[in-house]
């Protein structure tokens, strides 16, 4: 189904800034960018920062193997974006519409976490499982890995 409300995809787009603004400050700005200018090699800062990213949402609802996996490829793709650019706005960018476009606009859990019924598009799953992300949402899903490795390949190559 569809549910137009223009009210509630403001508000949460809002709410999704913050989110990214929080995260991407202390994710990339702070631990990142401390370990990039205390001489850690990029590779080893992007991991630890990654990993350390996908245990903040330790506590989320389903959070569950994949979802860590996930949450950690998607601080290596935000993570190669700050050390490509040196500047949070790229990944401040790509972590808001990231979950505003999957959570508000699509229907999905944003990080098992659902804020709003008034979502856009009205998902119906017929179950739960690794290709439509179950109950943690996109970013339980396979597909969602596969994305986000080729996202972070595609700007290391960079």
């Amino acid at each position: 189904g569809v549910l137009f409300s223009p009210l509630s995809l403001l508000l949460s787009l809002l709410l999704y800034f913050l989110v990214a603004v929080t995260e991407e400050v202390i994710g990339r700005g702070f631990i990142l960018g401390r370990m990039l200018d205390g001489g850690v090699n990029k590779f080893v800062a992007l991991f630890v920062s990654a990993v350390l990213f996908s245990l903040m949402h330790l506590f989320n609802p389903g959070f569950a193997f994949v979802p860590f996996l996930n949450i950690m490829l998607a601080g290596c793709f935000l993570g190669a974006s700050y050390i490509y650019t040196r500047n949070l706005c790229f990944p401040i960018a790509l972590h808001w519409f990231w979950n505003w476009i999957q959570g508000p606009v699509l229907g999905y859990k944003v990080s098992g976490n659902e804020f709003s019924s008034e979502n856009l598009l009205i998902l119906h799953f017929p179950e739960e499982n690794l290709i439509n992300g179950g109950t943690f949402g996109f970013e339980g899903s396979v597909l969602c890995s596969l994305l986000l490795v080729l996202g972070t390949i595609l700007i290391i190559k960079r």
